[in-house]
């Protein structure tokens, strides 16, 4: 998988399933403690890794507006939470279709909050691809187990 695959597939999801078109962008434009909804699916099989997908609040607040078809001010932290799951997970599985058979996707983790940092131990990190949403950046992170991969490190995702 490329960059450029992976960067097609996340705005293929985002513009088939809310309506936004999604630009690219060199590198995130995240403040330090910017509230942020990530999604992360992991990848198991002839593959292994995870996918995160990492979504600023106002850009999740806007995709779960679109995706459950209801006002921006209406949207609560839960709303949030399932739209950004829902959108890694599609991302995650076309991303799969693009990796070695057989594997499997396990359920969307989501985490929420202002500044905190996850990591899949005994992962490393493959790509990072940013994109931008109404000026709202949103990024796509592919780690791979180090036990798929033969290397022989250990990647940590911040959030922010």
């Amino acid at each position: 998988m490329s960059e450029d695959e992976i960067r097609q597939l996340a705005q293929t999801v985002w513009e088939t399933t809310l309506g936004i078109p999604l630009t690219p962008q060199d590198t995130p434009s995240f403040a330090s403690g910017t509230r942020m909804v990530v999604a992360c699916v992991q990848i198991t099989g002839a593959w292994g890794g995870a996918v995160f997908l990492h979504v600023p609040e106002p850009a999740a607040r806007a995709a779960a507006a679109g995706m459950f078809q209801c006002e921006q001010r209406s949207v609560r932290v839960q709303d949030m939470q399932e739209a950004v799951a829902e959108l890694g997970n599609m991302v995650a599985g076309n991303i799969k279709a693009l990796l070695p058979e057989p594997s499997c996707l396990s359920l969307p983790t989501v985490v929420e909050g202002g500044d905190f940092s996850s990591r899949i131990p005994g992962s490393r990190l493959v790509h990072r691809v940013v994109l931008s949403a109404d000026g709202q950046d949103i990024a796509v992170t592919v780690v791979e187990s180090v036990r798929h991969s033969g290397a022989a490190s250990n990647s940590g995702v911040k959030a922010a």
